[in-house]
C-alpha cells in the first residue's frame, strides 16, 4: 500500500460519545419497560415507551447508521476532515481518468509526469463503485458534479453493510440485548468507522467491510458460508494485500476445523478452497491485461499473488480427499503443513524479489528521507509521540478492549466458537497495531467489542451492566478483564520514558510541504503544458482538481522517482537545483508559504527553502502573483524551448475540488 503522510487531530469519537449518552439512557428505560411482567407492564402504562424506542430496538442498525451519517456528514460541512489522506485526492484523479478513457487495464495516471509515466498500483476494480455512480447521475447533474457526489455519498453507502455485518458479529458473541451493546461498541469503534466518512474514497473502508463479512460468514457452519468467504478472501487481497494476515487467521480456522473433525468442517474447507481458487483466477483475468500475464509486480495483484492464491485454494480442496476418515489430527495437520511448505518453497523461488518490503526497491535516498518518517510506517515502539500525547488514553483503552476476550477464553467455560474467533481477531490486531501503525485504526473495530465485556464486568449490578450481559461466565476477579490492557499499556509507557526513539533532522521538503492540512484552494488557471514541481503533498492537491496542472509527484512509492526529485531540489546539499527542475521538465515551483515574520533558525539550517517559502527567490525563479491569503507562493520556470514559463492567472471560476 502506498504511504501518506497523515496530520494530528483530535479525535471526533468523543463527540460522538457526547451526542449517545441520552439517548442510550432513554433506551435502557425502554428496554426496563420492555421486559416487565404483564401485570407490571398493565400498572405502569404511562410509562409505556412510544413506537420510535420499539422501532430502534427492532432496526439499532438502521438508527445508528443514520446517526453516524449525519454526523460525519456535520463535521464535514463543517471543515473537519475525519481522514486527512493524500490517497483520496490521488483516488479522485484515478476515478476521473479512469471515467475519460473508459480503459480500466491502463492504470498510467497522465498528470503525473516525473517526467517518467506514473503507474497506479491499485487496481481499477476499486474504481469501479463511484465510476458506476457517476455513470448513473452524470445524465441528470453532469460528469464533474456526480463525481463529487459519488465521493461524498459513496463512503456512506458502504457504512450501511458494514453496520449490519458489525451488529451481527456482537449478536453472534451472545449479549442479552443487542441493542444497547451495539451503539456502545459502536462508540468504542467510532475511530475505525470514520473510514466511512464523505469524501474518504480510498480503499480501506471497502477492506474494512470485507472483513466484516469474512467474519460473520465464518461464524455460520455451512458450506455455503465458506464458498462465499473464498470469494471474499480472494477479492479482498485482489483489492490489496495489507489485509492479508487477517485473511491467513481465516484460513487457518477453516483448517482448524476440518483438523479436528468439527461438524462439516470438511465441507466447508473444500468449499472456501474451491471458492479463493476460482475467485483468484476469474480477478486476475478482470484485472491483469493478457499482455502483463507473466509481469511481477510485488506492490499490486498479479501473478504472485494468483499462484499463492491459488496454491492456497487448491491445497484445501485436495487435502479432504487426500486424508479421507484415516488418521487423527496429526496426520491431517502433518498434510497441511506440506502443502502450505512446498507452496512456501515454489513462491520463494519462483519470485524471490517478492520477499522484500514493497518500498525495498525504492533509492536510500526516498527511503531516509519520507518513507521511513512517515508515522503509520512505524512500529509503536519507534513512534515518538506515544508518551504525554492525547492518544495515549485512547491507546490503553484500546489494548484493554483487544485483550479482554483473551481473558475470557482463558476459562473453558468461555471458549465458545464466536468468543474464540474474536479472541484470535483481536490479538491479531493487536500485534500488527503495535508491529506496524498502519494497522492501528483498525485495532478498534475488536477492542470496541471487548470494551463492552470490560464494562460489564465493571458493572455487575447497575441497570446499565445489567443490559450489557451475556453468556460469558463472570470473572473471579471484577478487575480480571482490563489488568492485562493496563499491565500492556503501562509496560509501553516505561520503555519509551527509558528508551526515546531516535529522531532524524526533518528534510527541508517536509517544511515547505505543511500546509496541506490548511485546504488551500487554487483557482489559478493554469497554462497549457504547465508541469509543478512541488512537495508530495501539495502535488496531491493540484492532481485533484478537474483542470489543474500536471505534477512532478505525490506520496505513493510509485512515485518514488518524482519525490526523490522534489526532496532532493530543496535539499541544501543539493549544489544546483536547477539540474533538478530540468530533469523533471518542471515549468513552474509550488511550496507552502510564510507571510509572517522572518524564520531565523529555518534560514539558517535551509537558507534556499526559507528563501521560497518567505518569497525571496533566486534570480532564476519568478514569484507569481497569489491572494495574500493563499499558504502558496508559486514560482515561474521556464518551458522546455528555453522561454520564460508564463505565470498561472486567477480565475472567477471555481473548479471542482475534493
Amino acid at each position: 500500500m502506498p504511504p501518506t503522510k497523515k496530520t494530528r487531530r483530535s479525535d471526533p469519537a468523543g463527540l460522538f460519545l457526547y451526542g449517545n449518552i441520552n439517548f442510550l439512557a432513554y433506551l435502557l428505560a425502554v428496554q426496563r419497560n420492555t421486559s416487565m411482567s404483564n401485570g407490571d407492564a398493565d400498572a405502569d402504562a404511562a410509562a409505556r415507551p412510544s413506537w420510535l424506542p420499539g422501532l430502534y430496538t427492532s432496526s439499532p442498525v438502521l438508527f445508528c447508521f443514520f446517526g453516524m451519517a449525519i454526523l460525519m456528514t456535520a463535521l464535514w460541512s463543517l471543515g473537519f476532515r475525519l481522514n486527512n489522506d493524500a490517497d483520496d485526492l490521488l483516488k479522485l484523479h484515478e476515478i476521473r481518468t479512469l471515467l475519460e478513457t473508459g480503459n480500466i487495464f491502463d492504470r498510467t495516471l497522465p498528470g503525473i509526469v516525473q517526467p517518467e509515466p506514473y503507474v497506479s498500483h491499485w487496481p481499477w476494480i476499486v474504481d469501479l463503485p463511484y465510476a458506476a455512480f457517476v455513470r448513473l447521475f452524470a445524465p441528470f447533474a453532469g460528469s464533474e458534479p456526480a463525481l463529487m457526489l459519488a465521493c461524498f455519498a459513496g463512503p456512506l453507502l458502504l457504512l450501511a453493510p458494514a453496520l449490519y455485518f458489525y451488529n451481527r458479529l456482537m449478536t453472534a458473541v451472545g449479549f442479552a440485548y443487542p441493542a444497547v451493546a451495539f451503539p456502545l461498541a459502536l462508540i468504542f469503534a467510532a475511530r475505525t468507522f470514520f473510514e466511512f466518512a464523505p469524501g474518504r474514497i480510498d480503499y480501506h473502508n471497502l477492506q474494512i467491510l470485507l472483513l466484516l463479512a469474512a467474519l460473520v460468514l465464518m461464524l455460520s457452519r455451512s458450506r455455503l458460508s465458506a464458498f462465499v468467504n473464498g470469494v471474499l478472501t480472494a477479492l479482498a487481497i485482489a483489492i490489496s494485500s495489507e489485509f492479508a494476515p487477517f485473511y491467513a487467521l481465516v484460513m487457518a480456522v477453516y483448517a482448524f476445523d476440518w483438523i479436528f473433525d468439527r461438524e462439516g468442517g470438511e465441507n466447508r474447507i473444500a468449499g472456501f478452497g474451491l471458492a479463493l481458487t476460482a475467485g483468484a483466477i476469474g480477478l486476475f483475468a478482470a484485472i491483469v491485461p493478457p499482455s502483463a500475464y507473466d509481469a511481477v509486480r510485488c506492490d499490486t495483484y498479479s501473478t504472485p499473488h494468483v499462484t499463492a492464491l491459488a496454491a492456497a485454494g487448491l491445497s484445501f480442496a485436495i487435502v479432504p480427499l487426500l486424508a479421507g476418515r484415516r488418521g487423527g489430527w496429526p496426520m491431517r495437520t502433518a498434510i497441511l503443513l506440506a502443502f502450505a511448505a512446498a507452496s512456501a518453497v515454489a513462491l520463494a523461488k519462483l519470485y524471490p524479489q517478492c520477499l522484500a518490503s514493497p518500498y525495498a526497491p525504492l533509492d536510500a535516498y526516498v527511503r531516509d528521507n519520507m518513507i521511513n518518517r512517515i508515522l503509520q510506517e512505524l512500529s509503536l515502539f519507534r513512534r515518538p509521540d506515544v508518551v504525554l500525547s492525547t492518544d495515549f488514553f485512547s491507546m490503553a483503552l484500546l489494548f484493554i478492549g483487544a485483550l479482554a476476550p483473551a481473558v475470557i477464553c482463558a476459562k473453558p467455560q468461555g471458549r465458545s466458537r464466536p468468543i474464540v474467533i474474536l479472541a484470535l481477531f483481536s490479538l491479531l490486531s493487536l500485534a500488527l497495531a503495535i508491529g506496524y501503525v498502519r494497522y492501528y485504526p483498525y485495532l478498534p473495530i475488536f477492542s470496541g467489542i471487548g470494551l463492552i465485556f470490560a464494562l460489564a464486568s465493571l458493572l455487575p449490578n447497575t441497570r446499565l451492566g445489567r443490559y450489557l450481559k451475556s453468556p460469558v461466565p463472570a470473572a473471579s476477579n471484577r478487575y480480571a478483564l482490563i489488568l492485562p490492557g493496563l499491565v500492556l499499556s503501562g509496560a509501553m509507557l516505561l520503555y519509551h520514558l527509558s528508551v526515546k526513539p531516535s529522531e532524524a533532522a526533518v528534510p527541508a521538503a517536509e517544511f515547505a510541504d505543511s500546509c496541506f492540512s490548511s485546504r488551500f484552494e487554487p483557482k489559478q488557471n493554469w497554462p497549457s503544458g504547465a508541469v509543478v514541481l512541488s512537495p508530495p503533498l501539495i502535488g496531491a492537491r493540484f492532481v485533484a482538481l478537474a483542470e489543474g496542472p500536471k505534477v512532478v509527484t505525490i506520496p505513493n512509492h510509485p512515485s518514488a522517482k518524482g519525490i526523490e526529485r522534489s526532496y532532493r531540489f530543496l535539499d541544501p546539499a543539493t549544489a544546483d537545483p536547477r539540474a533538478i527542475l530540468d530533469a523533471s521538465k518542471a515549468t513552474h515551483v509550488a511550496i507552502c508559504a510564510w507571510r509572517g515574520p522572518p524564520l531565523p533558525g529555518l534560514e539558517a539550517a535551509y537558507p534556499f527553502t526559507a528563501g521560497l517559502i518567505e518569497g525571496r527567490p533566486p534570480t532564476w525563479l519568478r514569484e507569481c502573483p497569489t491572494d495574500a491569503s493563499s499558504s502558496l507562493r508559486i514560482y515561474s520556470y521556464r518551458n522546455a524551448d528555453g522561454s520564460d514559463a508564463v505565470c498561472p492567472t486567477s480565475t472567477p471560476a471555481a473548479q471542482a475540488r475534493p
